[in-house]
């Protein structure tokens, strides 16, 4: 047997550097030219610098969460924009191949009871709908009231916080300063005001009389037609034959409004009539305020700035039930959006003079110049 001597090689002295001891030099754990695989520890936040880093990302969301929900607000608004103005386009083709404005509702003895969404429906890309819809059945009719529940997109302004995507509307027509229902007394076609009082615009003392022609000229009616836009009509039944062609609106195009928004004239999981497909004037039109403040019409009890004031007054019915405020209403907040019947949208101040709304209100305000009830003549297209 052979015994290989092995060299036997002594443990390393660590060397102590100038200027520290052995001891301090180990338990610094330092590295050392005896000691290369040591590593120095790496020194963490302190409890202040990690406040204040907290503080920095706390600032930064708190600025930041806030100019993304006004984003997304404004990105809401804008697509609720496009909504009407589509809207608005489609209006415009009804009325050129119609050769007349629609009726904001139709009502019936027999069938034909509809709102002007229903006769819309072939302009929006919605003809399915118009032929399932039975127009010699009524409103309240089983089918009509199930095709009524459809939802349809273009007619929902996605900020209305009302809507029940079941058959909801969030735009309304212009209806002027009113409309009319049959009176107490049986006289059809009486207009009145969404308060519910019988409007004396001749101020001649005479309110819906039986007899045509019994209220002299210009009567009430006459009045009445050149204050607004779209009227309730009958169906298949002549009473009430009311309407406008793009030739009688004699203010111009650019300065009459069409249509606006109303988020308060949406659905209502209790009444299944509240629908795109009702004729309910308070679902179908938006309203000014009555600027004789239910009286006569007459010289020195007009005016105008009770057209946007009170319960009237836009934007007043934000916290009203569903259909119960037949005014422009939205939540954008200072105003709504308006189509024009030119075609443009554009978003109007709550806080737009009562003179200068009615005058944007009425198509034919020329025809009121000899009257108590003349208005103001606008010009440009910023109100």
């Amino acid at each position: 047997m052979q015994i290989r001597n092995r060299k036997i090689e002594p443990d390393p002295v660590p060397v102590r550097l100038k200027g520290q001891s052995l001891r301090g030099n180990l338990l610094a754990g330092r590295a050392s030219p005896a000691n290369p695989g040591s590593r120095t520890p790496r020194r963490g936040f302190t409890l202040i610098e990690l406040l204040v880093v907290i503080m920095i990302i706390v600032l930064l969301v708190s600025l930041g969460v806030p100019a993304i929900g006004r984003v997304r607000q404004q990105a809401k608004k804008l697509e609720c924009s496009n909504k009407l103005r589509n809207l608005t386009l489609a209006l415009m083709m009804q009325v050129d191949q119609e050769d007349r404005y629609p009726a904001a509702g139709y009502f019936g003895r027999k069938g034909g009871q509809r709102g002007w969404v229903v006769d819309l429906l072939p302009f929006i890309d919605q003809s399915s709908l118009y032929y399932n819809w039975d127009i010699e059945k009524s409103l309240t009719h089983p089918h009509n009231l199930l095709v009524s529940e459809t939802h349809i997109p273009l007619l929902v302004c996605p900020v209305d916080l009302s809507r029940t995507d079941k058959g909801d509307l969030s735009y309304v027509l212009n209806g002027g300063v009113g409309f009319t229902v049959q009176w107490r007394d049986g006289t059809h076609d009486c207009p009145i005001a969404p308060t519910g009082g019988r409007l004396d615009l001749n101020g001649n003392g005479v309110v819906c009389p039986p007899e045509k022609d019994a209220d002299g000229g210009p009567s009430d009616k006459d009045y009445f037609l050149a204050m607004g836009m779209t009227f309730n009509e009958t169906w298949k039944w002549d009473v009430t034959v009311r309407h406008h062609t793009m030739a009688s609106v004699v203010d111009g195009l650019t300065h009459t409004i069409l249509i606006s928004e109303n988020v308060r004239a949406g659905a209502d999981p209790e009444n299944t009539l509240h629908s795109w497909g009702t004729n309910n004037p308070y679902l179908t039109n938006f309203y000014i305020g009555d600027p004789c403040n239910g009286g006569p019409c007459v010289e020195g009890n007009v005016d105008y700035r009770l057209a946007n004031a009170g319960t009237a007054a836009i934007n007043s019915g934000i916290a009203n039930p569903e259909g119960s405020s037949p005014r422009p209403n939205s939540f954008h907040g200072g105003g709504v959006n308006m189509g024009f019947c030119d075609g443009r949208v554009q978003f109007v101040s709550e806080k737009i003079d009562g003179a200068i709304y009615a005058a944007l209100a009425s198509p034919a305000g020329e025809k009121l110049s000899d009257s108590p009830l003349r208005q103001m003549i606008i010009s440009g297209g910023e109100y």
